[in-house]
């Protein structure tokens, strides 16, 4: 609809608002209820807005009507840092040390270092052409799940450093991760080639990336 949504972390009475081009409006829902404060917001091929939050776990706003999923449906943590929709339209939520949730419209699943991915901290999650899903994690690397089991990346494989921050897919196929202090690693599917500083790249810690 062309509306423009904020989240606010902070303390704010209402932790997310809506511009639509003339005011400002905050988001609560018919019951009254309202987000917690916002890590980071997403919009579902339903249209519907997820709100990952630092206390709540994760908020589904159909337009009227506020879900919320904590570690009473499944999460193990309720701090939700980053949000992903699949290919076949399960959301994924990464979390701060509880891992990452997969909700299938039905049930959340959640996958910790237990079940081998590669730390329970997951800042990053990424969907690439092929349908593997990258988890960039904040000390453990970059974990790929392929639908049946995690396959990690650390730096003893290549990678700059085992704290992500962006994943990015370019033209070609080739995936890119922005790195905490270890500059930006390509990986072309065979071997990682890093570049950092001494390459020329403007600063080490690299937390955005765009073709």
């Amino acid at each position: 609809q062309g509306h423009l949504w904020f989240g606010f972390w902070g303390g704010e009475e209402h932790p997310v608002c809506r511009y639509d081009g003339r005011t400002f409006d905050a988001l609560v829902a018919a019951d009254g209820r309202t987000p917690g404060e916002v890590s980071t917001i997403f919009e579902d091929r339903q249209e519907h807005l997820w709100f990952g939050t630092r206390t709540s776990g994760v908020c589904r706003y159909s337009g009227q009507h506020l879900q919320t999923f904590s570690t009473q449906d499944g999460l193990k943590s309720n701090w939700v840092w980053s949000l992903l929709e699949d290919r076949k339209g399960a959301m994924w939520f990464g979390t701060y040390g509880g891992g990452v949730t997969r909700w299938d419209g039905q049930t959340c699943t959640t996958f910790t270092t237990d079940d081998g991915l590669g730390h329970n901290e997951v800042r990053v999650l990424f969907e690439d052409r092929v349908g593997n899903l990258w988890f960039g994690t904040q000390g453990g690397g970059v974990s790929r799940w392929d639908g049946d089991g995690f396959t990690t990346f650390t730096t003893d494989d290549g990678l700059g450093h085992n704290r992500l921050w962006a994943i990015l897919e370019d033209r070609v196929g080739r995936l890119w991760f922005g790195t905490e202090g270890g500059g930006v690693s390509r990986w072309d599917g065979q071997a990682f080639t890093t570049f950092t500083t001494d390459d020329g790249l403007a600063g080490n810690t690299v937390r955005s990336i765009l073709e």
